[in-house]
This record gives structure tokens, C-alpha cells and sequence, in this order.
């Protein structure tokens, strides 16, 4: 199906994002020949975060931030747990859910379309 078959308020965008503590730390800079750089890097391995929101045309209905990547199992509470409880039944407002092929969607979202589909008859 076609994403223009769809009115924007049906739409759920879900798409994750690693950010690395030190992102924003400097690593090189700029001093005048002859003097130091006034600040120091720290030389500590960095956490890694990944956030994991779900948008819509009306904001952001949910946004979760976990430590380390995202398993697939992490992936399923969030859309059972957090996602799912805001949406509407089709054809209603947040009745579309929108996320990329990456692996870990496949075991979760197609277990819990099943459930849906279980309890819906």
C-alpha cells in the first residue's frame, strides 16, 4: 500500500538512534603556536544510548532512551508497552505504524500483529 493512501494523523513514525556521551566533547583544537589548547579530552571510554521515539503529525507520543543498543526484546515492550496504548483502531488517528526494515522489528512486530489479530476476532 501506498504512504498516500493514508491521512497524516493515521501515521506513526518509529525509528532508533545510537548517541554516544562524548559526541559533543572536542577531540582536536587550536592554540597559538607555542601554547596549550585550554582544555583537556578525557581519555574514558563513552557510554552509548540509544533513543527510541515514536512521532506523529501531532509530536512525539512517546520517546524512550535505554543504555547500550536496542535488542529486539527491548523493541517489542516499547511498541507493546508504550506505543501501542496510544494508538487507535484502524482507520483511527495513529492507526498506521511506520518503522524501517531493520532486523530487530521482524520477530516483534510480527508477534504482536498476530496478538492483535488473536484478539480482534
Amino acid at each position: 500500500m501506498k504512504l498516500a493512501n493514508w491521512r497524516a494523523d493515521q501515521l506513526v513514525f518509529i525509528d532508533e538512534s545510537g548517541i554516544n556521551t562524548k559526541l559533543g566533547q572536542p577531540t582536536h583544537g587550536y592554540a597559538k603556536k607555542g601554547t596549550r589548547i585550554p582544555y583537556k579530552v578525557p581519555h574514558q571510554k563513552a557510554e552509548n544510548l540509544s533513543l527510541l521515539p515514536a512521532l506523529s503529525v501531532d509530536g512525539y507520543i512517546v520517546c524512550n532512551v535505554y543504555h547500550g543498543g536496542i535488542k529486539a526484546e527491548m523493541y517489542e515492550e516499547f511498541i507493546r508497552d508504550f506505543v501501542l496504548p496510544k494508538c487507535t483502531p484502524w482507520p483511527g488517528p495513529r492507526s498506521v505504524i511506520i518503522m524501517d526494515n531493520a532486523k530487530i522489528h521482524h520477530n516483534p512486530v510480527c508477534s504482536i500483529l498476530v496478538y492483535i489479530l488473536l484478539i480482534s476476532h
